[in-house]
């Protein structure tokens, strides 16, 4: 799962203006009563950030899933196949071993792999005899 710049930026941005918005309290805090912020105050407000943005990652990749789900619903069969063997080997796969994995013959895998480069849902990286195919998605 990748994670988008934007969104990185953004985070990470949220996090830096949480800080300061935690120093500023902490500062007020200080100032009424002549103690800083107890530790325990900063160590839950480490843990709900951590938990945060494990929810965060969570949920994207539970929706990156079903985005993934309806892409496989809308290709034929063939193509159906051959995204789910590139899903079971780490997302790449040797032009070859698709063919053995598939049951398909050797130029079915060849327009199956073009149509999808076409579609833009894999990549296909020449690797001397054979082809290294990439999923995109």
């Amino acid at each position: 799962m990748e994670i988008d710049n934007k969104r990185l930026v953004i985070g990470l941005s949220l996090v830096f203006v949480l800080g300061i918005l935690f120093a500023i309290v902490n500062g007020i805090y200080t100032s009424s009563t002549n103690h800083q912020l107890p530790l325990i105050v900063y160590g839950i407000s480490f843990l709900s950030i951590l938990i945060g943005a494990f929810i965060v990652v969570m949920f994207q990749f539970k929706i990156s899933k079903i985005q993934l789900e309806r892409v496989l619903k809308i290709l034929p069969k063939e193509e159906r196949i051959v995204v789910k063997i590139l899903l079971d080997n780490n997302n790449s796969i040797e032009q070859n071993k698709l063919v053995v994995l598939s049951g398909y013959t050797k130029v079915q895998i060849s327009r199956i792999v073009q149509k999808l480069v076409e579609r833009d849902v894999v990549e296909k990286k020449n690797m001397g005899n054979t082809n290294l195919v990439m999923l995109k998605i």
